[in-house]
């Protein structure tokens, strides 16, 4: 006989298909709490809101001004998770990097009809040419140099104004020589009533230029608190010598613009740094170096965060009155941009360097964290305020406090004045070491400006997903 062919038989109690089934529902079992572990560690980390120190002591009324802030950080974070998942650059980290390759746009001669003569430091026969050839390279991502077809495209028809201090007006005529620089501008309004920051240069309170090529508006309005106010009296003219806010009234020199202003760039701060008075509702609320007696001195800080908020609740509330008639709308703050004076202010090295601080050279000081702190959250506010609405409004802090930190080599310095060295060395000069030359640094804030406008028009343009 052949060999038989041999059978294999269980000696389990439980037929084979059965006995499959257990085992494959046991091992069900065992890889849910697996699983349940791998959702918990792929999580993302909980946003986290960076402290910093506590501010010096201040009187009692300062608790209203310290609690300002108290309202947008909820708010802030809702506003982040809104935000499409598209990565975005975050042009505040990275490091300023020698390009040689790179030449400004304009120069000192080109662009003279526009820059203030205290800012044209090529004119003023400043000898270094080395603070043009930095730029700034973001940790994570590109910056394109400025592209004045691009930014006209994107704003084709539309006005974008600058509202603020003169740091707000230095980066308007960065703007305005830069796109002029490939297309003709054209001013077409200069309005007086003093500079504000007591040059008695009269026209340059607020101004627009038209670029014809495109049908679009650039313009500067002066409103150094963005809220209404009273600046305090300047060179022995009469009136008080502080300053009065007035935290609950919008600034209509500009506000009632708004209507006609697509996107609209927020700047200032070096005034709330002055002597001043704080109303609210016609009632003191708070000072700094206080010039009334028997007041207690609350600080600027949650006076700065109030009127940031103030005026965005402006944009954003005229906006969504505005109802269907409204377009969409942009609105950038730019944040707070650090002074650099070095020993006393009329020193001759008050700010003569000519290299920007190393990474890790020069930590970022208490005052200007504060204020960058108020800048960002207030922003992260009313955009999430703006959604809430359906007002059609976009808000950005445009974070340039520490990119502007390391740039002490950037500003006017003795050059405020034309060759304050010809007749030699000098033991007292003046010196502007808050504002920027042009060009300068300050062309950089528009490079990011442009790729905000881009991100914002682009998402203008997307299909609803409604």
């Amino acid at each position: 006989m052949g060999a038989s062919t041999p059978r294999h038989h269980s000696s389990s109690p439980f037929p084979r298909s059965l006995l499959t089934k257990r085992i494959i529902t046991f091992a069900l079992y065992a890889l849910v709490p697996l699983a349940f572990l791998h959702y918990l560690l792929s999580l993302p980390a909980p946003p986290t809101i960076s402290s910093s120190p506590s501010p010096p002591q201040q009187g009692p009324k300062a608790a209203a001004f310290a609690d300002a802030g108290a309202t947008a950080t909820a708010a802030a974070a809702a506003a982040a998770a809104r935000k499409r998942a598209a990565p975005r650059c975050d042009y505040s980290d990275g490091a300023w990097e020698r390009s040689a390759a790179t030449a400004p746009l304009y120069n000192g001669t080109s662009c003279a009809g526009t820059i203030k003569a205290g800012q044209n430091c090529e004119a003023h026969g400043r000898p270094d040419t080395g603070y043009l050839r930095w730029r700034w390279r973001p940790r994570g991502c590109a910056l394109p140099p400025f592209d004045p077809a691009e930014f006209l495209r994107l704003v084709r028809g539309r006005h974008v104004a600058f509202v603020g201090d003169s740091l707000a007006r230095n980066q308007c005529e960065s703007l305005v020589c830069l796109l002029s620089s490939a297309f003709p501008a054209r001013l077409v309004r200069g309005a007086g009533g003093g500079d504000g920051d007591g040059d008695g240069d009269e026209l340059r309170k607020f101004r627009r230029w038209a670029f014809p090529s495109h049908a679009a508006t650039v313009s500067v309005f002066w409103s150094p608190f963005l809220v209404n106010g009273t600046e305090k009296a300047k060179g022995g003219a009469p009136g008080p010598a502080h300053n009065r806010l007035f935290l609950d009234q919008p600034d209509e020199r500009w506000a009632a613009e708004l209507p006609g202003v697509d996107v609209v760039v927020l700047s200032a701060g070096h005034w709330f740094l002055h002597p001043a008075m704080f109303y609210d509702r016609g009632a003191v609320v708070g000072c700094h170096h206080c010039p009334e007696p028997n007041r207690t001195e609350t600080g600027f800080f949650g006076a700065f965060r109030l009127a940031v908020r103030g005026a965005l609740r402006e944009v954003v509330l005229r906006a969504a009155r505005a109802g269907r008639r409204r377009r969409p709308k942009l609105a950038v703050v730019t944040t707070f941009s650090p002074a650099h004076f070095e020993g006393d202010w009329d020193s001759p090295t008050a700010c003569a360097r000519t290299e920007p601080y190393a990474p890790g050279e020069r930590a970022m000081e208490y005052m200007d964290g504060e204020m960058l702190r108020a800048e960002a959250e207030e922003a992260a506010a009313a955009d999430a305020d703006a959604r809430a609405r359906g007002a059609g409004v976009t808000v950005e802090a445009m974070q340039v406090t520490r990119m502007a930190g390391l740039r002490a080599d950037g500003h006017p310095g003795a050059y405020m004045h034309p060759f304050p060295f010809a007749g030699g060395a000098r033991d007292k000069v003046p010196n502007d070491c808050v504002h920027w030359c042009l060009p300068g640094p300050i062309d950089t804030w528009n490079e990011i400006l442009l790729q905000l406008v881009k991100r914002w028009a682009d998402a203008d343009a997307e299909p609803s997903s409604s």
